[in-house]
């Protein structure tokens, strides 16, 4: 038997025993915040509250030029959920993290980053999609009116959108000081659900915080998910697109030099 063969016949075991790492660690970080009622009192929530207060009467009245105002409002909140999973969920977590000197313990463990990084992206996607699957369920109560297919479409964008933004949660992580980050969180999630229309429809904002506003990447996100529901707005899908990737790909490298710089020596 040749060499080629053998590595062919040990490949499937050797990529079991690549993914344990990562499903044991995964694993842990869902427990881990299942553990946190703090999280899921800030992250999950907190938009579901701001729908019901806002939207329990208002959800089935119709928006000029089409749409509803349950659809919008389900939109909003759903970007303001997933912006705020990614930066408590990813950014203040790894602070702590290195405030308890965690990174430096797994330093003598086997486990290779990527599978301490790529957790923390399914405890986002799997968080964002318990948000919008409880946004879209509280919009059907409240007779949002929106398509199945409608509603499938839109929340596949807002969970494509928070793996988008999960890049500024690891900046937020790896840079800011773990006493800090809490604050840092807000300063970043406020400025960027605003420009998200979360607080203020953004057609209302004063002409030169619109402008800058239009260089985030929650607006193009809001905009796209609007579009899909109906609502008028001005999207442009394929510039939309090309900012919310832009963004992300510019954290994420971002990230990772701050990771590489202060961080990554803590790894075997």
């Amino acid at each position: 038997m040749n060499t080629l063969t053998l590595a062919t016949l040990a490949r499937p075991g050797i990529e079991r025993a690549s993914l344990r790492p990562f499903a044991l660690q995964a694993a842990a970080e869902l427990r881990r915040h299942l553990r946190a009622p703090d999280f899921a009192m800030a992250a999950i929530a907190l938009p579901l509250f701001f729908y019901t207060i806002i939207g329990i009467s208002r959800a089935a009245e119709p928006v000029p030029g089409g749409g509803t105002v349950g659809g919008y409002l389900i939109v909003v909140f759903g970007i303001f959920g997933v912006l705020s999973v990614s930066l408590s969920g990813i950014g203040h977590t790894i602070a702590d993290e290195r405030a308890r000197g965690d990174l430096r313990l797994m330093r003598v463990t086997p486990m290779p980053a990527a599978a301490y990084l790529a957790a923390k992206l399914v405890f986002v996607l799997l968080a964002s999609a318990a948000i919008i699957l409880l946004l879209g369920i509280e919009g059907a109560m409240t007779g949002a009116r929106l398509p199945l297919d409608t509603w499938l479409a839109t929340a596949g964008l807002l969970l494509a959108g928070s793996l988008a933004l999960a890049p500024i949660g690891f900046l937020v992580g790896f840079l800011v000081r773990p006493g800090s980050a809490g604050a840092v969180n807000l300063l970043i999630l406020m400025p960027l659900s605003l420009t998200a229309g979360v607080f203020l429809d953004i057609d209302a904002l004063p002409a030169a915080v619109r402008q800058v506003a239009e260089l985030t990447p929650t607006y193009h996100l809001s905009m796209l998910a609007q579009s899909m529901t109906g609502l008028p707005v001005r999207a442009q899908p394929i510039v939309d697109v090309a900012w919310i990737i832009g963004w992300c790909i510019a954290s994420a490298i971002a990230a990772l030099l701050v990771y590489r710089r202060f961080v990554g020596r803590q790894f075997a």
